[in-house]
C-alpha cells in the first residue's frame, strides 16, 4: 500500500506542475457580488504554495479512503431515525419500582444539550452507539468523504450533529437567471461565529475525543484534533496540513473582509475569534517537524521519507538516502527505487545520476540472483533494465546474466532480448567466457586455454563443462562464429 500511495502522490505532483496556473488574484476576480467560495476559489488558483497543501490534503484523504475500504475496520452504525432510543424507552417506562435508580441519574429532557445541562447521563447503550457514531464521523472527515459523515449523522437520528458539522462551509451565492431575483445562498453565512462556538466543543475534555477532534479539525483547532491520530505519520500530517489551509483561508479572507458581499461576519466577532483561535503560520519544513515531534519515537519507513522528500521538491536527498538504503531495504523497495529513478528522469529529474545508476545496478544484481535453475523466464525484462545503466555496466551485468543460464533453450532468448535492448551482447558474452575460463585457473592455478599443462585427472568435469557451454553464446551470435570457431579450436588442442 505504501509504494501504491507513493506512485499517486508522485502523479498528482506532476498533474499539477505541468498545468498552467494564473499568477494575479485580480485576473480572477471579475463579479460584481462576490462570495467566500468565490474568492477562496481564485486564491487556490494562483497560490501554487497552498494549491500543493490542498494537494498533499486530497491524497492523504484519497490513500486513508482507500485503507479504509480495503480494511473495514470502522464499527457499523446502526441506522435509527430516533435519537438515543434507550434513554427514551427508559423515560417512558418512568420512575418505577424496577426503574427507579437509573431513573434518577437519567436526563430527563431529550435535547442534545441535556446531559451537559443536567449534568445527567443518557442509557449505557445509547451512549456506545454515540461513541461508535463520533468515531465513525471522524473516520469519514478522515477520508475525505464529509457529505457520507453528515449523511450518517442523520441516518443515526442526529440531525443536529450533522448541521453542526455543515457550520464551515464558506458562504457562496448560487447562480440566478434573473439578476433582480433575491440571491439564493450555500454556506455558513456566520462562519466566523459558528468557529467560535465550535471552540467551547474542541476544548471540552469531557466531550468524545472523536467528536472533539472532528468539531477541531472543521474549525481549524489543532489540539483537539491531534489525540484522535494516535502517532500516525498520516493522521498528524494530514491534521497540520488542514489546519495551515483553514488558517490561510481565514487569514485571506480577513484581508478581504471590506471586499463587497465577501464576508458577513462583523469585526467584533472576528476579533474575538483572532484572540481564542491563533495558528502559527508554519512552512512545508516546519510542519514536519512537528509531525516528527510528535511520532512517540516512531521513525519513518522508507517510503514515508520518500513521499516528504517528494512532497518538498528534495529530489537530491532521495538519491543521497537512497546510498543508505541500497544495503538494507528488502528486494521490493530497492524495486520502488530503481522505477522511481527511472520515472523521474522521465521527467528531467535526476541531479545525480551517478547514485541512480547503482540504483538500477543494484535491481539489476536483483533479479540476476533470482535465477537459481539455469533458466529464465523473461529475458526482456532483465535486459530492458540493463540497457539504463552505462554502457560499461550493461556489459558486465549481461555478462553476469549468460553466466547464470546453464540451460541451451534460454539462451537464444537471452541474445535476442539483449539485442532488442541495445546491449552489446557479444561483449557480453565474452566477458562471461573469460569469467568461465578464470573461474577454471583459479580452481588449479594451471590451466590456460590450451590445456597443455593439465591431465585428464585434474580436470573437473563441471568447470570444464561451463568454459565448453560458454562457447555456445558466441555461436548464438552471426557476427561472432568466427572467433567462437577459434576458441574451440584452441581449446580441442
Amino acid at each position: 500500500a505504501e509504494e501504491a500511495n507513493t506512485w499517486k502522490l508522485l502523479h498528482c505532483l506532476y498533474a499539477d506542475s505541468i498545468f498552467e496556473h494564473p499568477t494575479s488574484l485580480d485576473s480572477l476576480i471579475t463579479g460584481t457580488t462576490l462570495s467566500q467560495q468565490t474568492l477562496v476559489n481564485a486564491l487556490f488558483r494562483c497560490d501554487s504554495e497552498l494549491r500543493l497543501l490542498q494537494l498533499l490534503v486530497d491524497w492523504l484523504e484519497a490513500t486513508a479512503a482507500y485503507q479504509e475500504e480495503s480494511t473495514k475496520t470502522s464499527a457499523p452504525v446502526i441506522g435509527n431515525n430516533i435519537h438515543w432510543s434507550n434513554t427514551l424507552h427508559q423515560l417512558l417506562i418512568g420512575n418505577s419500582l424496577f426503574n427507579k435508580d437509573k431513573y434518577k441519574a437519567m436526563v430527563t429532557c431529550m435535547d442534545p444539550d441535556a446531559p451537559r445541562r443536567q449534568k445527567k447521563s443518557i442509557h449505557s447503550d445509547d451512549q456506545k452507539d454515540d461513541n461508535d457514531l463520533c468515531k465513525r464521523i471522524f473516520t469519514e472527515v478522515r477520508c475525505g468523504k464529509f457529505k457520507e459523515a453528515v449523511s450518517l449523522c442523520i441516518s443515526a437520528g442526529q440531525a443536529w450533529r450533522g448541521a453542526l458539522l455543515q457550520g464551515w462551509v464558506l458562504l457562496h451565492y448560487l447562480p440566478r437567471e434573473d439578476p433582480n431575483s433575491p440571491l439564493e445562498i450555500n454556506g455558513n453565512p456566520s462562519r466566523d461565529l459558528w468557529k467560535w462556538c465550535a471552540l467551547g466543543i474542541a476544548n471540552n475534555v469531557a466531550e468524545n475525543v472523536y467528536y472533539r477532534a472532528t468539531v477541531g479539525i472543521l474549525s481549524g483547532h489543532l489540539p483537539s484534533t491531534l489525540s484522535a491520530c494516535q502517532g500516525s505519520w498520516e493522521d498528524l500530517l494530514w491534521a497540520h496540513l488542514r489546519v495551515q489551509i483553514e488558517a490561510r483561508v481565514d487569514k485571506f479572507l480577513r484581508e478581504h473582509h471590506a471586499t463587497v458581499d465577501a464576508n458577513t461576519t462583523p469585526s467584533d466577532v472576528l476579533e474575538l475569534l483572532q484572540s481564542e483561535l491563533q495558528v502559527e503560520e508554519l512552512s512545508l519544513q516546519q510542519v514536519f517537524s512537528a509531525v516528527k515531534s510528535l511520532m512517540d519515537g516512531k521513525r519513518e519507513s522508507f517510503y514515508q521519507t520518500c513521499q516528504r522528500h517528494l512532497m518538498q521538491g528534495h529530489i537530491r536527498a532521495i538519491m543521497q538516502d537512497s546510498l543508505q538504503w541500497l544495503n538494507s531495504a528488502e528486494e521490493r523497495f530497492i524495486r520502488f527505487l530503481a522505477h522511481l529513478i527511472l520515472v523521474l528522469r522521465q521527467m528531467g529529474k535526476d541531479p545525480l545520476h551517478d547514485i541512480g545508476d547503482k540504483i538500477l545496478e543494484k535491481y539489476v544484481t536483483q533479479l540476476i540472483d533470482r535465477l537459481l535453475d539455469g533458466s529464465v523466464d523473461c529475458p526482456e525484462l532483465i535486459a530492458y533494465y540493463t540497457s539504463t545503466v552505462p554502457v560499461e555496466r550493461q556489459i558486465v551485468l549481461y555478462a553476469e546474466l549468460m553466466d547464470h543460464i546453464h540451460k541451451s533453450d534460454y539462451r537464444e532468448g537471452v541474445i535476442k532480448a539483449g539485442v532488442s535492448a541495445g546491449v552489446d551482447v557479444a561483449a557480453s558474452a565474452r566477458v562471461a567466457i573469460k569469467k568461465a575460463i578464470t573461474d577454471i585457473q583459479q580452481g588449479y592455478g594451471n590451466l590456460d586455454l590450451t590445456f597443455t599443462q593439465t591431465t585428464a585427472i585434474e580436470k573437473d568435469k563441471t568447470l570444464i563443462a561451463k568454459v565448453i557451454g560458454s562457447l555456445e553464446w558466441l555461436s548464438l551470435i552471426s557476427n561472432q562464429l568466427d572467433e567462437a570457431l577459434w576458441l574451440s579450436n584452441a581449446m580441442i588442442r
